[in-house]
């Protein structure tokens, strides 16, 4: 097959076409934002439905950093569960997609939110642990805090504070990213088109004698 036959992947839609998509997709992304926020900072709880990628997310982190020591692995069960969709974010970023950016954001301030109900939750040891079976059974922070690593569980409410402001911090920071791409998209479609250049007019043909055509 030609080079020029080839069918592309992704088709160019005209400036105002696109400004219109990246204005829905923006719309949408601000109210997923909102939903998430809502749940799981305002609220305290955890998203419907979201709430098992936090899991799926938390549970590979605690697989990847195990052959980091049993600290580190503990640790980063919550805290891949932050960096992975910060990290995405990021990428989106420097990708100029705010549109993903915004979603991304939004998905890692849920995480913290759910990191720092677990935290605060190492001084009570309440909350239902997945695959904890036994009465010896204990969360992450539960351990972490405890008298096996760090020995100071009084800190649990004190940290989960700090760690849900930075969730809410980062949720406003994504309700922003959102809003404000829908903002710029509608000020640029309501912006008058610029008027189209005038055609210079074009020279008459310079006339040719026939003494001139023969020299």
């Amino acid at each position: 097959m030609r080079p020029e036959m080839e069918i592309r992947s992704r088709v160019e839609l005209p400036p105002e076409a696109e400004r219109r998509l990246t204005t829905y997709k923006a719309a949408g992304a601000l109210l997923l934002i909102a939903v998430w926020g809502w749940f799981a900072l305002v609220k305290n709880d955890q998203t419907p439905i979201f709430v098992f990628l936090n899991i799926a997310v938390h549970e590979t982190g605690h697989v990847l950093f195990r052959a980091f020591g049993e600290l580190i692995m503990l640790i980063m069960g919550s805290g891949f569960e932050v960096l992975f969709p910060f990290a995405v974010g990021l990428y989106f970023l420097f990708r100029k997609d705010l549109v993903a950016t915004a979603v991304s954001f939004g998905w890692a301030a849920s995480a913290l939110a759910s990191a720092a109900t677990y935290i605060a939750d190492a001084d009570d040891g309440e909350l239902a642990l997945l695959g904890a079976t036994g009465p010896d059974a204990a969360g992450d922070w539960e351990r972490i805090l405890g008298e096996g690593f760090f020995d100071k569980v009084f800190l649990a409410d004190r940290i989960a504070a700090i760690v849900r402001s930075i969730g809410f911090v980062l949720w406003f920071v994504a309700l922003g990213i959102a809003i404000g791409t829908i903002v710029w998209n509608v000020s640029r479609d309501r912006r008058p088109a610029p008027p189209a250049p005038r055609a210079k007019p074009s020279r008459a043909p310079a006339v040719v004698t026939d003494e001139q055509m023969w020299a």
